[in-house]
């Protein structure tokens, strides 16, 4: 047996809940930008040092966009705390300062480029020949799962 009274409080209820996982699926979205930027701009500068330029600019382009939509959401206030300290690498959040956006994501990009160049150019007091940094930064790619990022 069906009871009518019911129905408008089984509304409002779900009416109230929706809103509020909304709102927190859509925080954790923008944080999982800011990590897919991050990522991309490190997959972008190995497929860089590995002469893959056509994967180089797709992952660069991938990582702007996605780099303008979170520094835009963080702007707007639009993430939560916990999704930005679990979601986003913190170094990335010392990077959020600047005159404008682009600003921000050049020295983003900076630190993640050099993130990504660790143990390519050298290792310990040994630099590498151009055979093996490039060799180096396609295993690291290969590693990082690169391929996959903005598919």
């Amino acid at each position: 047996m069906h009871k009518v009274g019911s129905l408008p409080v089984v509304v409002a209820a779900f009416s109230i809940l929706f809103p509020a996982t909304a709102v927190a699926e859509i925080s954790k979205d923008y944080s999982v930008m800011g990590r897919a930027a991050w990522s991309a701009f490190e997959c972008s500068s190995l497929a860089s040092k590995s002469n893959n330029l056509k994967e180089q600019e797709r992952l660069f382009l991938f990582g702007y966009k996605q780099g303008q939509k979170f520094i835009a959401a963080v702007k707007a206030e639009k993430i939560k705390k916990e999704d930005l300290s679990s979601g986003v690498p913190t170094v990335m959040l010392l990077l959020l300062q600047g005159p404008t956006p682009d600003f921000m994501l050049g020295r983003i990009f900076e630190s993640a480029q050099d993130s990504a160049l660790k143990g390519i150019y050298k290792v310990g007091e040994h630099f590498n020949s151009e055979e093996e940094q490039t060799s180096a930064a396609k295993d690291k790619f290969w590693k990082f799962n690169c391929q996959l990022i903005g598919k």
